[in-house]
Parts: C-alpha cells; structure tokens; sequence
C-alpha cells in the first residue's frame, strides 16, 4: 500500500533468472474469513494472490491501494528495480 498516491509502478532494469516476482493479493477480506484453506496446487483463479514474473525492461503499473509485495532475492546476481508513486491530488 502506498499512501497518497493514487497509480504505483515498478520499471525493471535488470531481472536475472530465478529471480521472484510481484505478488498482488486480493484486498477483499471477506475472502479470508471463514473460507476453507486454500490448495497450494489450487487454479490461479481461486488463489487469494498472484504473482506476475517480471522482466528486464517491463513496466508494471497498478493502483496504490493494492497490497503486493516482492520475496527476497535468493539469485547471486543483482535485481535492479525502480519503483515510484504517481497522485494527482
């Protein structure tokens, strides 16, 4: 979540192999209560998340209220990203 700004984005300079994705999750909660447990193995449709692979030179824009998160980088060489916010209020 990025406070005030209203599109997030991240421009990815250099993604070596193996390196992890971005994983948006569902913001409805309502999701998460009192439903069974999720599958690791379940269909992409069904998961509370996705993970979209990035690639060197890709934009990746979506709006900032969007819970996400990158995993660590467990590759010997660099990740090199850039992320930024954009408001217009």
């Amino acid at each position: 979540l990025h406070p005030l700004s209203t599109i997030s984005g991240t421009y990815y300079v250099a993604v070596p192999a193996g390196s992890p994705g971005l994983k948006f999750e569902d913001p409805r909660l309502e999701r998460f209560m009192a439903s069974p447990p999720r599958l690791s193995g379940a269909r992409r449709a069904n998961r509370p998340w996705v993970i979209l692979r990035a690639r060197t030179g890709q934009v990746v824009l979506f709006e900032s209220w969007l819970r996400h998160e990158v995993s660590r980088n467990a590759v010997t060489a660099e990740r090199v990203s850039v992320s930024f916010n954009y408001s217009w209020f």
